[in-house]
């Protein structure tokens, strides 16, 4: 009888997301035409009112980054980034440059979870410099949101200032205001 042989072959396989998520669909703007306020989500969207602020940093985490493309995008009030439903391009989305001491500013609407059993609801973030390769940034995601998981929790705890997780505050006007910080990494300058 001969030995049975058994060979096992083990394939992990990383998924960073959809590959939409990988870029944005068209070229960015100019980087001279861009302020370091912007608007996501035009006037009359339906949804609750979101100002999303924050600074960049250099990959130090200390130094200011001034000059920086920031691009986000989101869904909207019922977790779509198109009205038919496909991802790309998104209609949701805005380019910023900051100012000199790396502040940014959007202004839009409070994104909804993808319909169905998804993460969080989430905007997602590109830096780039000239010269340099854009770079996906963390996603933001909002403090008490249900699907967020005990892992990204965790994950942005340690990241500190530049966690994922951030706390969102509603004004008395109903608008609500998060911060967001986003360190470059550190080959891109």
């Amino acid at each position: 009888m001969r030995p049975i042989v058994s060979l096992a072959v083990i394939s992990v396989l990383v998924i960073a997301g959809p590959s939409w998520a990988q870029e944005p669909a068209e070229p960015e703007p100019a980087a001279a035409s861009l302020s370091s306020k912007a608007r996501i989500a035009p006037a009359g969207e339906p949804g609750e009112p979101l100002v999303i602020s924050g600074q960049v940093f250099d990959a130090d985490g200390l130094r200011p980054a001034a000059d920086i493309v920031v691009y986000a995008y989101h869904t909207d009030i019922k977790g779509l980034y198109t009205p038919s439903g496909a991802a790309r391009p998104p209609r949701l989305r805005g380019w910023a440059r900051t100012d000199g001491e790396g502040r940014y500013e959007f202004r839009t609407i409070r994104p909804a979870p993808y319909p169905g059993n998804g993460p969080p609801a989430h905007v997602h973030f590109y830096v780039s410099r000239p010269g340099h390769r854009r770079q996906e940034a963390e996603e933001l995601v909002f403090v008490g949101d249900p699907k967020i998981s005990s892992e990204m929790a965790e994950r942005s705890r340690r990241a500190g200032r530049f966690g994922g997780v951030r706390p969102i505050t509603r004004d008395p006007d109903g608008v609500w205001h998060c911060t967001f910080d986003m360190r470059l990494r550190p080959n891109q300058g």
